[in-house]
């Protein structure tokens, strides 16, 4: 199994796709077996064309098309400007089951026993890729549903992301081969000797205590241990020293605990969410997810130094298994220079723990992979999936 990745900087959208296939084409011989295009809103108009030209150099048997804010490829994170980045895979014995997902014909969420068969599950299934327009997706219903398709004891790693070429709906563009969408998702169902590995990088650090959620409506978190959670918000200002205060004017977001059997909570057993507002009638706070009663929280900071470590410590990890073939870099697009204040950051640690992988990716409206063993929708994430071959 390997890999090449591309990727151009060209204004002219049929340019910098010839340029990319080009590249794509010296580096692999032999059939092509999936592609996968990441393209800036600059290309969104001419991108249709962009990818049948594509399809003519390479004539891969599955290639999928994304409109994004930025995209990621070889070592450049390509920020507000015009990019075209695209990954192609040669996977023998690799079994890829596209299937789309739209508001005319949905994933039929309703009726649990028939997603297996729409999404083309086997016994050896490793994966799903998912990319979606997330102005026509019930992503917080449909990811649920897939995760737990064979099963609650066995989620399936689902690995995506929503598309983040557009402000307003019918703007992003998704392409699954000759077919051309303004909505829904498309997937890829990855089955066969396939070693995925997706670490998940947070980069939000825990501040204060953690607390349990005692009175909730929706999403609005009313009370945190028996006090109005707007007091306890308040109370966590007033102790914070400088340098949280610093963090705080940065913005609070709030975690729930992944896994309530531990014995302690720290830095990465949070799922972290958005706080959306406040609710000053209520002494609430409205959060970005909903939290059933009894819940452990724990207000949270976006940190860089914090997602630096985070993701030096699970490439670290990485270093110990075998040299992955490819790479695919979702991160959300408040990562990037807004977080770091340089160029290329996540690239080039990324770089210097597993070397010169081929790698692409894009800066996503919600980053889709698995923490704690199952797959949920992040913001303020990198998501790195690694490919490897089980095969010996």
């Amino acid at each position: 199994m390997q890999s090449a990745a591309a990727i151009s900087e060209h204004l002219d959208t049929r340019t910098a796709a010839i340029e990319v296939a080009a590249l794509l084409d010296n580096a692999l011989q032999g059939p092509t077996d999936l592609i996968l295009v990441f393209a800036s809103f600059h290309h969104r108009e001419a991108l249709e064309d962009a990818i049948a030209d594509i399809r003519q150099t390479l004539s891969p048997n599955t290639i999928v098309g994304v409109t994004t804010e930025s995209v990621v490829g070889c070592d450049l994170e390509l920020e507000g400007v015009a990019g075209f980045s695209a990954i192609a895979f040669q996977l023998p014995g690799i079994h890829i089951h596209p299937w789309v997902t739209s508001p005319k014909k949905p994933v039929p969420i309703s009726n649990p026993k028939a997603i297996p068969a729409w999404i083309g599950l086997r016994d050896d299934t490793k994966a799903v890729f998912f990319f979606a327009d997330p102005f026509s997706t019930p992503i917080t219903r449909l990811l649920p549903a897939l995760v737990n398709c064979r099963g609650e004891t066995k989620p399936l790693p689902i690995i995506g992301g929503m598309a983040s070429g557009a402000s307003q709906a019918t703007y992003n563009r998704l392409f699954l081969d000759d077919q051309a969408m303004r909505s829904g998702g498309i997937g890829l169902t990855l089955s066969g000797p396939l070693d995925l590995d997706c670490i998940v990088s947070q980069g939000c650090r825990p501040i204060g205590n953690h607390h349990r959620v005692t009175k909730v409506d929706g999403n609005v978190v009313l009370e945190l241990g028996g006090k109005p959670a707007l007091e306890v918000l308040q109370e966590l200002g007033r102790s914070a020293d400088a340098t949280e205060r610093d963090f705080l004017q940065g913005g609070l977001l709030l975690g729930g605990v992944i896994d309530e059997n531990r014995s302690h909570f720290g830095r990465g057993d949070f799922l972290v969410r958005s706080i959306l507002g406040i609710d000053r009638k209520r002494k609430g706070i409205a959060a970005g997810e909903f939290y059933r009663l009894g819940k452990t929280v724990q207000f949270h900071v976006r940190d860089p130094q914090t997602a630096v470590e985070d993701l030096q410590l699970l490439l670290d990890a990485q270093q110990l298994d075998t040299q992955p073939f490819a790479g695919l870099l979702v991160t959300c697009n408040g990562r990037g220079r807004s977080l770091f204040h340089e160029e290329d950051h996540d690239l080039s640690l990324i770089r210097e723990r597993i070397g010169e992988v081929p790698i692409a990716g894009f800066f996503a409206a919600g980053e889709i992979g698995p923490i704690g063993g199952r797959s949920f929708l992040h913001g303020h994430t990198a998501c790195l999936t690694l490919f490897r071959s089980l095969e010996t």
